[in-house]
């Protein structure tokens, strides 16, 4: 038998090219910036557990954060199922393949999570769309 057949799940190749937590909230503070600017993320970034049943995940490599309407103060909570906030909405987390995809301008998947969670209408024309550049984007990845 091969010895690539017999890899863990802790060496697959969706692991060695996860994004760290800074990385997934400045990816998602730049979609917002270009997608729905009146929103703003109001918390550090975690990754989410496959095991958690109090974490609401969309597969491996799901982070959650809260984000905030700047005018009206209203929270999504991304990620979590409930919790404290009683005034807040509660959606899945988003995954790293969405803000991968985000980061080498493939910015359908984040579009259609933002309609997803009630960010943005769906098509809605993004207030500022950024020029598609074909270079991949300066993101470090983990690995």
């Amino acid at each position: 038998m091969a010895p690539y057949l017999l890899r863990t799940t802790t060496t697959s190749l969706e692991e060695e090219s996860m994004l760290l937590p800074e990385q997934v909230q400045r990816l998602v503070e730049l979609a917002l910036a270009e997608f729905a600017p009146e929103w703003q993320v109001a918390g550090l970034c975690s990754e989410l557990s496959l095991h958690n049943p109090d974490h609401w995940v969309s597969g491996l490599g799901t982070f959650g954060l809260v984000l905030r309407n700047r005018e009206s103060r209203s929270a999504k909570v991304l990620g979590w199922r409930n919790g404290d906030f009683r005034s807040a909405t509660y959606h899945r987390g988003i995954s790293y393949r969405v803000l991968e995809a985000y980061a080498d301008r493939i910015t359908d998947p984040i579009r259609r999570y933002f309609e997803e969670i009630g960010l943005i209408l769906p098509g809605r024309i993004a207030p500022r769309v950024a020029q598609p550049s074909a270079a991949r984007s300066s993101i470090n990845y983990a690995g």
